[in-house]
């Protein structure tokens, strides 16, 4: 892909030695990584090894569980460390969009589930909201399919419309970063391939996250690929090197299959 040029030197997403806790239990230890500008990163690693634990740490998602808690280290977000205590959460998830692994259009039309984060952040005219909901529904490919039905109720879309669209609403507000946990575990190959090419069109105008199990999908679609193992950061790097000369054994030997 050809991405945007950067807007900045800076990495838009840094973590620096980041402890992460649920309770007295320790999630993710000692995490560093940087995440460049308009390229799509991807998290790999077996289940329960921390990526969407990482994911929502970008953008304290995981607030909203008891006794969850940066323990060590910072995150940062443009240069600004997201639990500083002038850090809006609003504003944040303005700045930090999320795409979730089942789709969750909201029990509204269409169009208003793309107007609805513009809605809470105070926008309230009629052109300003069209350009958006038009501006969204075509950066995730559904203007064409869904223009003459934005009055429709979207719960009616099929799954993989249901999930562009809340990839139209998560981008809708222009944040710096789109985090994706696994948006394509729930649908068929064909919507899932729709959904990969849509993450090269994103990438020019947006920062991708991606959680992922599928190793496929982490070379089709990502820059870099971070490989995590029980909560720690084992090995980054551009995903060309990390799939074809990974420097770690256990890289090695979870993308060979013969992981135990």
């Amino acid at each position: 892909m050809t991405p945007a040029s950067d807007p900045s030197p800076t990495p838009v997403v840094q973590v620096r030695g980041m402890d992460f806790c649920y309770g007295a239990s320790t999630a993710l230890f000692d995490i560093n990584l940087q995440v460049e500008y308009h390229r799509v990163t991807a998290l790999i690693g077996p289940s329960g090894c921390g990526k969407s634990t990482l994911l929502r740490c970008i953008n304290r998602m995981n607030d909203r569980v008891s006794g969850a808690r940066v323990t060590k280290g910072e995150v940062l977000v443009k240069g600004k460390n997201i639990h500083d205590d002038d850090v809006d959460l609003t504003q944040l998830r303005k700045q930090v969009g999320m795409v979730f692994q089942k789709s969750n259009p909201f029990p509204k039309s269409i169009y208003e589930n793309v107007a609805y984060g513009l809605r809470v952040h105070g926008v309230k005219a009629k052109d300003i909201l069209d350009e958006a909901v038009e501006r969204g529904l075509r950066s995730a490919a559904l203007w064409d399919e869904l223009k003459d039905r934005l009055n429709q109720n979207a719960l009616g879309l099929s799954g993989g419309q249901q999930q562009r669209l809340c990839i139209a609403r998560a981008i809708a507000t222009r944040p710096d970063v789109l985090l994706m946990d696994e948006p394509c575990s729930a649908l068929d190959p064909i919507a899932t391939l729709k959904i990969e090419e849509l993450m090269h069109q994103l990438a020019r105008e947006f920062t991708v996250i991606i959680v992922t199990h599928n190793m496929q999908q982490a070379v089709r679609v990502s820059d870099f690929t971070a490989f995590l193992h029980l909560g720690k950061l084992i090995e980054f790097g551009e995903t060309e090197e990390i799939f074809s000369n990974p420097r770690e054994k256990l890289t090695e030997s979870y993308l060979r299959g013969t992981f135990s």
